[in-house]
């Protein structure tokens, strides 16, 4: 028997509840168990307020833009979001939910973030939804080894340049309410994705 099922029935025995929608709400977390979780995309990728588009690479920023840059890196700081998409796929019968989610974001091996999102996430049965989950960071302070080249490229490889390829590195912990307890899934689920 799994992590989580022993922890559900020890919950449902524990708070002796029996009423259909907490049931309910046991066998959608339960579900995620049966979910698969991929890697997806990266978008919406937001360099010093200028939206990289998809291949846009440092040639493309205009004068503006490019003393914006210099005047970032000459003060070591270069802030960045962006939105990374994983696709959620329920092959069970009813729907899964969790009401919250722990997630750990890494590039290069580097943790860029660990942090929590409180959206509620509903998948339906027989289904796939894609959750963005935003990530706001300064890659200059977390590559502070690297070059400044280096650091901007990084940038704009999250919006599909070529160049060196990204290890993009994400852990999820869904969670759901039951009653006025946060349940949550046992381990993290781990994906990876190399941006090439």
């Amino acid at each position: 028997m799994s992590k989580l099922k022993k922890t559900l029935i020890v919950l449902f025995v524990t708070m002796g509840l029996a009423s259909c929608s907490v049931l309910s709400q046991m066998a959608q977390v339960a579900n995620f168990v049966n979910c698969k979780f991929d890697f997806n995309s990266v978008d919406k990728i937001q360099m010093l307020g200028v939206n990289l588009s998809k291949g846009m690479s440092k040639t493309d920023l205009n004068a503006t833009q490019l003393l914006s840059l210099a005047n970032a890196l000459m003060k070591k700081e270069l802030p960045v979001t962006f939105n990374v998409n994983v696709n959620v796929n329920n092959p069970n019968s009813i729907a899964a939910a969790m009401t919250k989610m722990d997630y750990i974001l890494t590039l290069n091996g580097k943790q860029v973030v660990s942090t929590t999102m409180n959206n509620a996430i509903n998948v339906p049965a027989k289904s796939s939804s894609i959750v963005s989950i935003p990530i706001t960071t300064d890659l200059f302070q977390l590559f502070s080894g690297e070059s400044a080249d280096a650091i901007v490229n990084l940038a704009f490889k999250l919006a599909g340049a070529s160049s060196n390829p990204v290890n993009v590195g994400l852990k999820v912990k869904p969670y759901i309410k039951i009653g006025d307890q946060q349940l949550a899934y046992p381990d993290f689920i781990t994906m990876n994705k190399v941006l090439n």
